[in-house]
């Protein structure tokens, strides 16, 4: 199983290192324990973020700069985006689903990766085995010398019904061995771009100095464009002003001009 930590120490891929380094909470295990979540066949995506945000809560304790790691630390870089089919520009736009997708198309590619369907009947044996297979790689004393589980009878006894929730805890409990922690590749050291030659050095100050004279006249062109509209909306309202004070002229002129009948 491989998971992705965020790091311990700063560089361009880590923005957060600082924070950590200077005595900080950070939330790697709550990282490593989603990962494990979501590579384990048979749990669902809201339970993997439900979990997450859980344990980050339980570890910030309102710490902001935690908080921020685990903000971070939720969005999920999906190396295979590349292949998502482009969406018609056209098509109407449905935030909430686009949404709900992107929160799920990791976890549903791990799941593809890594699960695989077993048909109902032959499923007890297909979990019987991986879990044999994973007590032999990683703690062989719980198999007999026949290589049986010893006591497979209680672990069904605890565990029927909730076996994802059971490797899922198995992952977590051995993770020192059954989890592979990778981190991102450093980048190679910043090399600065070769100094210019003098033509070109000349050829980018000449383009630079047309650059600059074209922005001035065009925020010349903006400014003279708001007075001319402010203006506008000057008479506008200086107009808009007049007829309210006509119309109360005339209404209080028909007021005085009534007459009493006795």
């Amino acid at each position: 199983m491989n998971v992705m930590s965020m790091g311990q120490n700063f560089d361009p891929n880590d923005p957060l290192g600082s924070m950590k380094k200077q005595g900080g909470k950070n939330v790697d295990k709550c990282c490593v324990e989603r990962d494990i979540c979501k590579q384990t066949c048979g749990t669902t995506a809201k339970e993997c973020h439900t979990s997450f945000w859980a344990c980050s809560k339980k570890i910030c304790k309102g710490d902001q700069n935690c908080e921020l790691q685990a903000m971070m630390g939720s969005f999920s870089v999906d190396d295979d985006d590349k292949d998502e089919p482009k969406k018609d520009p056209a098509a109407p736009v449905d935030y909430e689903a686009d949404r709900n997708k992107r929160d799920c198309r990791g976890y549903e590619k791990v799941q593809e990766k890594v699960c695989k369907c077993i048909p109902n009947d032959k499923w007890q044996d297909a979990t019987d085995k991986n879990l044999k297979a994973f007590y032999k790689t990683h703690n062989p004393d719980k198999l007999g010398t026949d290589g049986e589980i010893k006591d497979l009878a209680d672990v069904w006894k605890k565990w029927k019904g909730k076996e994802p929730a059971m490797f899922q805890a198995l992952a977590t409990k051995y993770k020192a061995k059954a989890v592979m922690m990778k981190t991102k590749p450093k980048p190679p050291p910043y090399k600065p771009p070769p100094p210019l030659s003098k033509e070109e050095q000349a050829k980018e100050d000449k383009r630079m100095e047309e650059n600059r004279a074209k922005w001035a006249k065009e925020d010349a062109e903006r400014a003279e464009k708001d007075k001319k509209e402010a203006a506008k909306n000057a008479e506008r309202r200086a107009a808009r002003a007049a007829e309210k004070e006509e119309e109360a002229r005339r209404k209080q002129e028909e007021e005085d001009g009534e007459t009493v009948e006795l």
